[in-house]
């Protein structure tokens, strides 16, 4: 397949840099995207990273992320996100995990149910896929796209199963149906620049 992938905000300490709680969206959502698409291209799909890290405003990052995903023909658009606005305080539960499609009877349908179903077995909430027209992603992409909600920064249950490898596995297996490897070579690759992904 080929699959654009990219962390749904700016970096950390920049204007629309995401949700802020017991954990960063940012820096998560980075480090579940550079895992995915490591996890992907060891399987021989070609992956394409459309992160922004330079936008001016939230809808800056927005377009700029779906120029580069519109760039070239894909199979499949990802977008990584972290939830907020949960209960803060601990109480035995997850929020939980859900993903967003611009249609439920689309073709990112059928993958975003295997996904969200794939994260929930981690032992997260299923919150479910849901049908949302009014995001810019998923309109204005051309490939099939979903946005996933991973896990609430500020639940604490949530975050305490959270553990970017196994979420980006998980994805991964959504996805592809396969389980992905995580290895100690995959954690280097992890830190490849974004240039040398979109090499790939």
């Amino acid at each position: 397949m080929r699959i654009n992938v990219h962390a749904g905000h700016n970096p950390d300490g920049m204007t629309a840099c995401g949700a802020i709680g017991l954990i960063r969206e940012s820096t998560e959502a980075r480090a579940v995207k550079d895992r995915v698409i490591v996890q992907l291209a060891a399987m021989g799909h070609t992956v394409r990273d459309c992160t922004c890290n330079n936008g001016t405003s939230q809808q800056d990052v927005l377009e700029k992320i779906v120029a580069a995903c519109n760039t070239q023909e894909a199979d499949l658009d990802i977008s990584i996100h972290f939830n907020a606005g949960a209960q803060s305080e601990a109480d035995g539960h997850t929020t939980g995990t859900e993903v967003y499609v611009y249609s439920t009877s689309s073709t990112a349908a059928t993958y975003a149910q295997q996904v969200i179903d794939s994260i929930a077995a981690l032992g997260f909430r299923n919150r479910g896929v849901k049908e949302r027209t009014s995001l810019y992603v998923l309109r204005h992409t051309k490939a099939p796209a979903m946005l996933i909600e991973c896990c609430f920064v500020d639940d604490p249950e949530d975050v305490a199963l959270y553990n970017a490898d196994r979420m980006a596995a998980a994805i991964v297996a959504g996805i592809t149906g396969q389980a992905a490897e995580t290895t100690a070579d995959a954690a280097k690759l992890a830190s490849m620049s974004q240039a040398e992904f979109v090499d790939w």
